[in-house]
């Protein structure tokens, strides 16, 4: 089909449909009548030659082609402002005061988090923002049940499904940071996964190895890293590299942050390359609650934001 010629106001329908999986909710959101809502989606369907949203009982229930453009979709549309507009604009609107509870691996304490608290001390100061520690496990219950927001997780382990809806903000490349200590030329920008395994290590343990997923990974080809050493967080990883012969593999943007805080330190890329993607889970039904809709935006816009400790298009 020629993508020139769709009008986008069908994609922002569709993708109210795909969150609230209702005409009748969606028709409401949109300030328009079911009959409208019934017509675009029938337009949608002759486009994209799917069904898209099939009847299961009282709710409309995604195909799997619906589901493989809900990614996207939702990636998509707060770049072009269609779903909420202006995230700065629309939060003079949010709730006065509000805590947001979301949980987030460790290594976002140094990317990720830093840029969101700006933007809601900024945006809705009276906002308190509560960051719960991730645990390796699925947080579904937590989600249906609003004990947690959002649930923020390096390599996915709250799949999307019926109540669940699951967006990629990321995707990082693994490196290694290492100081003048590790003995690594420094002319050398890339290193091999092998060499990198033999050399002694820096692990921050918002999990143990375990229970890692890129000690899952190694051990899975019979690898293992050698840890020497393990810290309770990221607080001190940056002088611990500068000072000693350890290196550290982690996610590129995380190596970013590192370097920020010791300069001297280097970023070696892993041949190699490993990726770890990050994503957001949230409920789909607080599609209704506004300052839910807008929080996730904000999230979405701050993980954007965040610079990269590698090319961006050097990312297989």
């Amino acid at each position: 089909m020629d993508w020139t010629r769709l009008d986008l106001n069908l994609l922002k329908t569709l993708a109210i449909l795909l969150e609230e999986r209702s005409v009748a909710r969606t028709a409401e959101r949109l300030h328009v009548t079911a009959s409208a809502v019934s017509h675009a989606l029938a337009r949608l369907r002759r486009l994209l030659g799917d069904p898209l949203l099939v009847r299961a009982g009282n709710a409309l229930t995604p195909t799997a082609r619906a589901r493989a453009i809900e990614g996207p979709l939702l990636r998509l549309l707060p770049q072009l402002g269609l779903t909420l507009g202006d995230s700065r604009a629309v939060a003079a609107t949010r709730s006065p005061q509000r805590t947001l509870t979301i949980a987030s691996p460790a290594a976002l304490d140094l990317t990720l988090i830093p840029v969101l608290a700006e933007r809601l001390r900024q945006d809705v100061p009276g906002w308190t923002l509560s960051v719960e520690a991730f645990q390796r496990r699925s947080y579904e219950a937590d989600l249906m049940t609003g004990r947690v927001d959002a649930v923020l997780s390096v390599g996915g382990h709250t799949p999307a499904g019926e109540a669940i809806a699951v967006e990629t903000l990321w995707e990082d490349e693994v490196v290694a940071v290492a100081g003048e200590g590790a003995g690594i030329a420094v002319q050398v920008s890339d290193a091999s996964l092998a060499d990198l395994l033999d050399r002694p290590q820096l692990y921050p343990l918002p999990w143990p190895t375990s229970q890692n997923y890129l000690d899952i990974w190694l051990a899975r080809q019979g690898r293992h890293r050698q840890i020497a050493l393990g810290l309770p967080s990221y607080a001190g990883a940056a002088e611990v590299l500068r000072r000693t012969d350890l290196i550290a593999m982690v996610p590129d943007r995380t190596a970013a942050a590192l370097v920020r805080q010791a300069p001297e330190l280097r970023i070696l890329r892993v041949v190699p390359p490993l990726c770890s993607p990050l994503s957001l889970a949230w409920r789909r039904r607080d599609a209704a609650d506004p300052d839910v809709s807008w929080a996730r935006q904000v999230i979405a816009e701050a993980a954007a934001a965040v610079p990269r400790g590698v090319p961006a298009k050097a990312v297989s």
